[in-house]
C-alpha cells in the first residue's frame, strides 16, 4: 500500500515538472563569470601595493578597477547563490525577475522564440500585446533600451516578423538547465499553453 502512494506521489511530481519550469542561475557559471574580475581585484591591489602601475597611469586607475571588478564579482557571486528562480514558466504564464517583468500571462504572448545572441549567448525571445500586459511589464517595455539587436540578427529578424508588436529578451545562458534541455521544456510549455 505505502508502495503504490509513494509510486503515486513520484507521477504527480513528474507531472508537474512536465507542467512547469522553473530556472535558477547557475552558481558554477556565475562564479566562472567572476573569476576575471576577482583577477583585476588582484592586479589592482597589487599595483597599489608595489606602486607600479599595472592597469594604466596611476593611483586613481588602481581604485576605480578595483571598485568597478570588486561590484561586477559580488554582483554575479550574489546572483548565483540567490535561492529565488529567475524564470517560472507554467500554466498561468512567463514570469521573470530578469529583466524584471513579473507575469506576462499566456494571453499576452503573441509568440516564443530563442535565438544567439553575441555577447549573452542565448536569450529568449517573448513578443507581446502591449495591452494585454500587467502594469510592471508595461513600464518595463517602455523604459527599456533594447541592446540585443545590435548584438543578434535573429533578435531584429524576430523583432520584424513581429510587425509592430514590441518583445521582451530574457537572457538563458547564464541558467543552471543545460540550453538544449531548456529550449525542449520551453518549446514544451509553450506548445501547450502558449498562443494559438
Amino acid at each position: 500500500m505505502r508502495e503504490r502512494g509513494r509510486r503515486r506521489k513520484a507521477r504527480t511530481a513528474v507531472r508537474r515538472t512536465e507542467e512547469r519550469l522553473v530556472a535558477y542561475d547557475s552558481k558554477v557559471k556565475m562564479g566562472i563569470l567572476s573569476v576575471p574580475c576577482l583577477g583585476v581585484v588582484g592586479i589592482g591591489l597589487v599595483g597599489l601595493v608595489t606602486g607600479e602601475s599595472m592597469l594604466g597611469t596611476g593611483f586613481g586607475t588602481h581604485l576605480a578597477a578595483i571598485a568597478i571588478a570588486s561590484v561586477t564579482a559580488f554582483t554575479l557571486l550574489q546572483m548565483g547563490f540567490d535561492g529565488r528562480p529567475v524564470l517560472v514558466i507554467d500554466e498561468e504564464g512567463i514570469a521573470c525577475r530578469r529583466p524584471d517583468l513579473g507575469l506576462i500571462p499566456w494571453r499576452a504572448v503573441i509568440a516564443v522564440g530563442s535565438a544567439k545572441a553575441v555577447m549573452m549567448r542565448k536569450v529568449l525571445m517573448v513578443a507581446v500585446d502591449e495591452s494585454e500586459l500587467e502594469e510592471k511589464a508595461r513600464n518595463h517595455l517602455r523604459n527599456r533600451i533594447s541592446l540585443f539587436s545590435a548584438f543578434s540578427r535573429n533578435v531584429v529578424r524576430f523583432e520584424r516578423q513581429m510587425s509592430g508588436n514590441p518583445s521582451f529578451q530574457i537572457t538563458i545562458s547564464y541558467f543552471s538547465i543545460p540550453i538544449p534541455e531548456l529550449e525542449a521544456r520551453i518549446e514544451a510549455l509553450v506548445h501547450r499553453y502558449g498562443p494559438r
